[in-house]
């Protein structure tokens, strides 16, 4: 391997119960609001 991809996964351990070697990526998200009904701008659904 070359000194890019050395650099890249340095430090990772594989996951113990799945095997993987990379972060997943998570395409969700979860915000907090002060009130039901109430949001500062943007909402999305």
């Amino acid at each position: 391997m070359g000194f890019a991809t050395d650099a890249i996964h340095a430090g990772v351990r594989p996951d113990p119960a799945t095997g993987s070697v990379m972060t997943p990526i998570y395409q969700t998200s979860t915000y907090v609001y002060e009130s039901p009904g109430r949001h500062s701008g943007y909402d999305y659904a």
